[in-house]
């Protein structure tokens, strides 16, 4: 016997302990050679129903879990060849090809599987792994309402992270279960972190109902994951902040200040887009607080204030020496990596680059940057009364309709959690928001006064 017929001898039993005897030990020691933990192997177990549902904190491992069954799909189906596809799709681009990723390194990382399952690896113009016997994966964004996805059959399908996809429900009924039909074992796996009680929690609610397997979970489940890092970078957060996105529990948001405006900000058929000529903008920076790597990070976002309602056309986010100065003398350590720019280049840079009106936050640090930048730039301070005012401003900005953005994943987190105090919240992409939306104006309803014509004729 060869040692691909070996190979495929291991396979075929361990999708038949699959099959028969629901048992996925085997599948995970011999042939991705990835042990899951306990909660893993219970959704694997469990989630046998033509729709199931994953809502675990973030670190539970929710991409692994889906990676593994959609190789357990492909190798199930291997003879059914390059009629058999199966999908990834996700509320961004990015999102999606995450499970791309993940799916490579277990393949790679698997004696059983290295070498001859994988055939190529495609990240552009489409995302897509093509197998060697012709079945694909498919990764695809679920942004304007799904349309990417239309038109084909798949086997399997997982959707992640979509949490804050606004017509979640819309793209379940009309776009990912007709996608379904082609066979009998089809399933499609929706998984994602809690974010208030959205259409997240709604469908999680009416798969239950109808008898899919819902499950959620605590980080604190993944055994493979450094407990004690897990309780310090969690300790001094709200709440709420630790049983929503550690423990994975729906929570109502409404009282928080920006997670009913999510909706009203973000719009899926915008995209980000270079300057344009004629055009005229606004740029607001949040900086960062810290210099070390694990530290926040300097944020910034451009819009264009040309027409109502305005958009956010470009977005930064980046780790980088405050000013010019400190760069130099950063690279003056040849042991040091070699500093390439600057906070301050940067500003400089993209103010040069749309003659935009810059804002930066000059709060504490922020005021000493400032002070670098006060020929193409003004101050935002939050000291003292200040925040509440800006904050106000930000949110009454949003209500009126008059800015809009292309989904951004981390500001629209953020949007979901922001509470009052916000010690030890990350707020860098909120902050960059509420920094350049204090240059908008608040467009107030005009209000009409009705005469009294009678008074005229007295």
């Amino acid at each position: 016997m060869s040692s691909q017929e070996k190979i495929f001898k291991v396979i075929h039993h361990a999708l038949n302990l699959i099959e028969f005897e629901n048992d996925w030990d085997f599948f995970d020691e011999f042939v991705v050679c990835n042990k899951s933990h306990s909660g893993q192997r219970e959704f694997l177990q469990k989630s046998v129903h033509r729709e199931n549902c994953l809502h675990p904190g973030n670190g539970w491992g929710k991409t692994a879990v889906l990676a593994k069954k959609h190789i357990k799909s492909i190798l199930k189906h291997f003879l059914d060849c390059d009629k058999y596809k199966t999908l990834n799709a996700a509320i961004t681009q990015d999102q999606a090809q995450l499970m791309q990723d993940e799916i490579v390194s277990l393949c790679q990382s698997s004696p059983m599987l290295k070498g001859w399952l994988l055939k190529a690896v495609v990240k552009f113009p489409q995302a897509k792994i093509r197998y060697s016997n012709g079945a694909i994966t498919e990764f695809k964004t679920t942004k304007k309402k799904g349309e990417s996805i239309e038109g084909k059959e798949y086997g399997y399908i997982s959707v992640d992270e979509i949490a804050l996809e606004l017509y979640l429900e819309f793209v379940r009924d009309k776009i990912i279960l007709p996608r379904l039909r082609a066979w009998k074992d089809s399933q499609c796996d929706y998984a994602a972190t809690p974010k208030g009680f959205t259409a997240w929690y709604r469908i999680c609610k009416e798969i239950g109902r109808v008898g899919g397997y819902v499950r959620g979970g605590s980080a604190f489940e993944n055994t493979f994951i450094d407990h004690e890092l897990l309780k310090y970078q969690i300790k001094g957060k709200p709440q709420e902040y630790v049983d929503q996105v550690i423990h994975g529990k729906f929570l109502d948001t409404s009282s928080m200040m920006f997670a009913s405006r999510v909706d009203k900000l973000f719009n899926d058929s915008l995209e980000f887009c270079d300057v344009k000529k004629g055009h005229r903008y606004i740029e607001g920076w949040d900086l960062a607080r810290g210099k070390k790597k694990n530290a926040d990070l300097t944020v910034g976002f451009r819009i264009d204030i040309s027409y109502r309602p305005f958009s956010i056309c470009k977005m930064w986010a980046f780790q980088l020496p405050w000013t010019e100065k400190e760069r130099d003398n950063i690279n003056v350590d040849s042991g040091c990596e070699v500093e390439k720019s600057s906070i301050e280049r940067e500003i400089r840079k993209a103010q040069a680059e749309s003659g935009a009106r810059v804002l930066v936050d000059s709060t504490g640090i922020g005021d000493t940057l400032w002070g670098m930048l006060s020929d193409i730039a003004d101050p935002v301070d939050f000291r003292g009364g200040n925040k509440d005012r800006i904050l106000d401003h930000c949110q009454a900005v949003i209500d009126s309709g008059i800015l809009h953005s292309p989904f951004v994943q981390e500001l629209a987190d953020q949007m979901t959690l922001y509470q009052l105090p916000d010690t030890n919240l990350e707020t860098d992409y909120l902050m960059a928001l509420v920094v350049a939306c204090s240059a908008l104006p608040v467009l107030r309803p005009r209000i009409v006064k009705m005469i009294d014509v009678d008074v005229f004729r007295r």
